[in-house]
Parts: C-alpha cells; structure tokens; sequence
C-alpha cells in the first residue's frame, strides 16, 4: 500500500479573523487568506509538523457541531499546562478539563470560536 499522508481538514466558519486568533495561539501559522472562485473568504493555517486546517468563512452563522459528537481537531503542544493557562486567561471554553486519555496522557478539550471541539494533548 502505498504511503498516505493528510493534506488539509476543511470546516466552514461564521468568523475567519476569530479562528486565525484562535489557532494561531495555538501555534499555527497563517498560511493564506484570500477569497475562493465562490467567493467565500478560504483560510489556511499550517503547523509545523505539516497538518493544515483549512476554513471558508460563511455569511451568516455556520453549522456548529453538536457537543458530543466525536469530531474535533486534536493538537500536540509542547506544554500542555501553560498552554491550558493561556487559553484560560484569554477566555476560552473547555468541553472536558484536564483529564487523562484512555491510554494515560494528559489532554484537556476546548472550543473554537465556531464551537467546534479541539482536544489538547502533551507532545
């Protein structure tokens, strides 16, 4: 089998410059932000490690997920703890405090400014 590896995750979003806030404190650096032949505004944000998130902003509200749905963006930081205090301090929610994984590592989940869920985890 040949070998796979992951592009880019899309979402659509009621707000780009909340998300590129967003993620951006969270170590991602701005990759594009320009409009789509649609004429949506298309957001790029890339990682160091290679993955990319990728939002079209929407007019009007876009679709948030529910809750519990297991859909999310999981993210390595390297500390974790300081991390979660920034996050804190600039007012984001957590879904789920700090806790620990089924396999034992510490991870904590937040939500975007779209209310979609981001798991943080210990690199």
């Amino acid at each position: 089998m040949p070998t796979v590896t992951l592009k880019h995750v899309s979402f659509l979003t009621a707000d780009a410059d909340a998300v590129i806030a967003f993620y951006t404190g969270l170590g991602a650096s701005l990759q594009k932000d320009m409009r789509a032949e649609d004429g949506l505004r298309r957001v790029v944000l890339g990682y160091a490690g290679g993955g990319k998130l990728q939002f079209f902003q929407m007019t009007g509200e876009a679709p948030r997920p529910h809750p519990a749905w297991p859909e999310h963006i999981a993210l390595h930081l390297s500390d974790l703890n300081a991390s979660i205090e920034q996050l804190r301090q600039s007012g984001v929610t957590f879904s789920r405090e700090l806790t620990l994984s089924p396999s034992g590592n510490p991870m904590a989940f937040v939500l975007d400014p779209d209310g979609r869920q981001v798991e943080l985890l210990q690199a």
